[in-house]
């Protein structure tokens, strides 16, 4: 289990035992979300299933499939964003 925060909120990220990640919304959040799932990603054995389920009943959950090809460009990309996205330079 890993908990990252910025100025604003806290995050707990943790594995399961199935080939499951999940990211639940901790401190900082609104009362209504905090401590639920802010999105699960399965390794399907052919690449990722991303679920970020929806918050309120007027939405939908959203699926992002990537093989892990696409997984590993998408990840290479988002580093050149970790100052915009909270993350410290270490």
């Amino acid at each position: 289990m890993k908990t990252i925060a910025d100025e604003f909120t806290k995050d707990i990220v943790y594995k399961s035992l199935n080939d499951m990640a999940h990211v639940v919304r901790g401190d900082g959040y609104v009362q209504d979300i905090q401590g639920t799932t802010a999105c699960s990603v399965t390794d399907s054995g052919n690449g990722f299933i991303v679920k970020f389920p929806a918050c309120w009943s007027t939405d939908q959950d959203y699926y992002v499939c990537l093989d892990y090809v696409q997984a590993r460009y998408l990840v290479l990309g988002l580093a050149e964003f970790k100052k915009e996205l909270g993350f410290k330079d270490e």
